[in-house]
């Protein structure tokens, strides 16, 4: 485990992103693996919403170049929670096998 899962580090990310008047998290270390750096990238999101796996496409985030973990934008991660709730919003259907 590293130090900036502590609240300090945290808070010092956020006053850093609040000095950049953006909030910006490229460059910034990974809270997760404590190696990797963040970038700004498009993908792929899957968002579980109530018996149901909803693919979301080209979705903004930051990802650590190292472990993967992705980052988003408080409206960004509210945006995906609505699409997922409209049913009009889907637009195509896929199988995936489950396995138990």
């Amino acid at each position: 485990m590293c130090n900036y899962f502590k609240p300090v580090n945290l808070w010092l990310l956020l006053l850093r992103m609040k000095a950049k008047k953006v909030a910006d998290l490229t460059g910034e270390i990974c809270t997760r693996c404590c190696t990797g750096h963040l970038a700004a990238k498009r993908g792929r999101e899957y968002f579980r919403h109530k018996d149901e796996l909803v693919i979301i496409e080209n979705v903004p985030a930051w990802v650590c170049n190292k472990c993967g973990e992705r980052y988003h934008r408080a409206v960004v991660f509210k945006s995906i929670r609505q699409i997922a709730a409209a049913k009009s919003r889907i637009t195509k259907h896929v199988r995936v096998p489950v396995a138990r």
